[in-house]
């Protein structure tokens, strides 16, 4: 070949070579251009909107609190398949609680002592006949708490009391009415009787399992706070923070043949359970569990720079749950008692995802702790709203389970690639947030709803 031709060849096909890196340079760097532009418009609307973000402001809400269970979720949770929550509860003011059956309670669980070695962690079951719960006493703390009650196979959780509802007691045979109100003051030591409320319910699924809990607060201004009805301590019966103690005082006011049972609540770390003590009667067994589960959910929302005045963070809403194992050892002692002995766990059993509304256009990939998941994959076509619009809340578009349980809850280790296009065109990866930046994934607890579509989140989520 000519030498001058195999030169000029060679130079024709290096500056085809450099054309093509530059241009493919050149929509790379505009694409960059484009989306550094539109984060920026993005960060000028959200600032117009809900004003400067605090250098320390953390985009994660949740409370972490977990949701108990006596057996594994195998895989996602599913939604209940008894029906419809149809159950009775009614509430009846004035029941008498008799000085015999509150110096008894106060000798079992004495204020100040550490009485945790007098009982074991415990459910129950609903029974055939309706069930009766009836606060007793409530201790001299700031604390405010909600008695909540879980039966399984029941969609949502039932609240049975608040702090200081219809809770009064007598020093004196005759004498006035002193109530408890959801501050500091409870129920005095030498309360004569004690006036309560009486919760009854009737309806529920019958041998299904209960197990109660505390949701408490630091004060009831922090209960009423905005933005802090989520923000509470979770004291569960399965968890060592309520203790049942059998062969009880009976009530005159109690039906017979009822077995009582009273249960004392803890809310701090003193261990005497007498901060809200309760009774129960028509439920006449109580029991210990050898295992239990624990499920934390964090729900993350998401925007993905469709728009830039946009915030209604349901472009991509995925909950993300781990569950934890505790084992319980017991031994029966020379009357025939059970006591617990030891526990093994928490333990890591499973991670996984539940895809919950996807309501931007765009496609996009998940990735959580290393395993990811693709829209258009999973849910084509790409560019269809879903679960946003019409808003069913009780809906999961897509479950896969997290690999090696590669997600860390405290580190939040997800992020989404947005593939753009038009005047945002380029696949952009959105992490979540460190504390002080600009927002395009927030974490929140999975009671929190999502906006539907073009509706922002309140200004009290961000502030």
């Amino acid at each position: 070949m000519n030498k001058n031709l195999s030169k000029i060849l060679g130079l024709t096909i290096i500056g085809i070579a450099m054309s093509a890196c530059s241009k493919s340079d050149f929509i790379e760097d505009q694409n960059e251009a484009i989306a550094s532009q539109h984060r920026a418009d993005y960060a000028a609307n959200f600032i117009k909107k809900y004003g400067e973000v605090a250098p320390d402001k953390s985009w994660d809400f949740t409370s972490m609190q977990p949701r108990y269970s006596l057996t594994p979720e195998v895989g996602a949770p599913q939604a209940s398949t008894r029906g419809t929550d149809s159950y009775s509860q009614t509430k009846t003011t004035g029941f008498v609680v008799e000085q015999s059956v509150l110096q008894w309670m106060s000798t079992n669980m004495s204020a100040g002592k550490n009485n945790k070695g007098k009982g074991n962690p415990f459910y129950t079951k609903v029974p055939l006949n309706p069930f009766t719960i009836v606060p007793i006493f409530q201790g001299n703390a700031s604390k405010y708490w909600q008695l909540w009650m879980h039966v399984d196979g029941i969609d949502n959780d039932i609240m049975i009391w608040a702090k200081g509802e219809d809770l009064a007691y007598r020093t004196a045979e005759g004498g006035e009415l002193t109530s408890c109100g959801t501050g500091q003051a409870g129920v005095s030591k030498s309360a004569f009787e004690v006036v309560a409320p009486a919760i009854t319910f009737s309806g529920l699924p019958e041998g299904a399992d209960i197990y109660f809990y505390l949701k408490s607060w630091d004060s009831v201004s922090a209960y009423n706070a905005d933005g802090q009805k989520t923000q509470y301590t979770q004291l569960s019966s399965l968890d060592e923070k309520m203790l049942a103690l059998k062969n009880c005082p009976k009530p005159a006011a109690v039906p017979a043949n009822n077995e009582v049972n009273i249960i004392g609540c803890e809310d701090a770390t003193d261990n005497d359970y007498e901060d809200l003590v309760f009774m129960v009667y028509g439920i006449p067994t109580i029991y210990e569990p050898t295992e239990m589960y624990e499920t934390f959910t964090k729900r993350y929302m998401v925007e993905d720079l469709g728009s830039t005045d946009d915030f209604d963070f349901n472009d991509v809403v995925v909950d993300v749950s781990q569950q934890m194992k505790t084992i319980y050892y017991y031994e029966i002692d020379a009357t025939g008692k059970k006591h617990l002995v030891n526990t093994e766990g928490p333990t890591l059993v499973k991670q996984w995802a539940e895809v919950r509304a996807a309501g931007g256009i765009l496609d996009f990939t998940l990735n959580i702790g290393g395993t990811t998941w693709t829209k258009s994959v999973s849910l084509p076509p790409a560019d269809q709203m879903r679960n946003t619009k019409s808003i069913d809340y009780n809906a999961v578009l897509s479950r896969f389970d997290i690999a090696n349980n590669g997600w860390i809850p405290s580190a939040n280790n997800i992020t989404v690639s947005v593939d753009g296009r038009g005047n945002n065109a380029g696949v952009q990866l959105i992490p979540f947030p460190k504390e002080g930046e600009i927002p395009m994934i927030i974490a929140v607890d999975k009671e929190v709803k999502w906006m539907v579509e073009r509706q922002s989140v309140p200004d009290s989520w961000i502030r």
